[in-house]
């Protein structure tokens, strides 16, 4: 999708900003309200890309919300749009940490602020785990997705396998799967 002006820029911005200060627990918290703003209220994206944007955002180095917000502006305004919208969810958390340095004494103490943590740690949970059942209808939508799913589960639970070595290898036996589906299609064709 081209640029398409200031507004849509501001907008990316808003929406990103808003999503980053009420993002808690790391960024794929953030992948129900994205849906909800970017595939369901402006139709810019499709829920489908989302889901790749998330996979390739955590594939790569650095902050996965940062990764995910860069792909996505660049998606809908190039450049301009991955700027503004990096800028968005990096903002709010900026501030907050300015704030929580200038008086880390007092909030380290605080016994509200520590109860408000432990509460809004178990809403992320949740929230994780809402967002992971979402995301398996287009990503374990197969025999060998539920296999690769099953076989990811049974590592993280059983091993102490890097997950990053998880996801490579997710990557590598789906891209080999895909090029064995197609050679056998076009075998089957002729």
């Amino acid at each position: 999708m081209k640029y398409e002006g200031p507004k849509k820029l501001l907008t990316i911005f808003l929406v990103m900003f808003r999503i980053g200060l009420f993002t808690f627990g790391g960024g794929l918290v953030m992948i129900p309200q994205m849906s909800r703003d970017f595939a369901d209220r402006y139709g810019w994206i499709k829920k489908e890309e989302l889901v790749d944007f998330f996979a390739v955002a955590q594939s790569l180095p650095g902050v996965i919300a940062v990764n995910a917000s860069v792909l996505i502006g660049y998606r809908l305004a190039g450049v301009a749009g991955a700027l503004a919208a990096a800028f968005g969810a990096v903002l709010p958390s900026f501030l907050v940490l300015l704030v929580v340095t200038v008086f880390y004494e007092l909030f380290m103490h605080n016994v509200i602020l520590l109860g408000a943590m432990r509460g809004i740690r178990a809403a992320v949970t949740a929230l994780l785990f809402f967002t992971s059942f979402r995301l398996r209808k287009g990503s374990v939508d197969s025999v060998f997705g539920v296999a690769l799913f099953l076989a990811a589960v049974l590592l993280v639970l059983l091993t102490s396998v890097n997950a990053m070595l998880i996801i490579a290898g997710g990557g590598l036996l789906g891209a080999a799967y895909m090029v064995l589906t197609r050679r056998r299609a076009k075998q089957e064709s002729l």
